[in-house]
């Protein structure tokens, strides 16, 4: 299974279209990785979610977003699967690990598709820091 990142994803701000790129990267990266190098792909993906999700979740803060707690709560509970994956997937049980990752992208697009336009077009309507044309030049 592939991967790839696709239009569709983006969201408009420069800062976040760069972030979830790279979890794309990311989960493409653990789904091509062979058994003796899952556990380390999957590790990998873990630390770049947490700060994927933590910098959302500043952002929410930072612009007020009404949903925040629904937001949060769905990263917060990403984030405990995958740390439980992780941690079985260092003491062997690959199964789980290959079902997480190939799960994954369905989740983002829905995820992306959903809470992420909503906090994009909120930072927007805000005039978040995020979404001026200087941040929006990184790209």
């Amino acid at each position: 299974m592939v991967y790839e990142w696709d239009s569709k994803l983006e969201k408009g701000i420069a800062t976040m279209d760069a972030v979830h790129r790279e979890f794309v990267e990311r989960v493409d990266r653990a789904l091509r990785a062979p058994d003796e190098e899952l556990a380390s792909a999957l590790q990998e993906l873990v630390a770049h979610t947490h700060e994927h999700f933590e910098r959302e979740n500043r952002w929410m803060e930072e612009c007020g977003f009404p949903p925040i707690m629904i937001h949060r709560g769905e990263h917060q509970r990403v984030l405990e699967a995958m740390e439980e994956t992780l941690r079985r997937a260092r003491g062997g049980e690959l199964a789980p690990a290959r079902q997480l990752v190939e799960q994954l992208p369905a989740w983002f697009e829905q995820h992306a598709a959903t809470m992420d336009n909503a906090l994009a077009m909120h930072m927007r309507h805000t005039g978040h820091p995020e979404t001026t044309e200087a941040s929006n030049a990184l790209e």
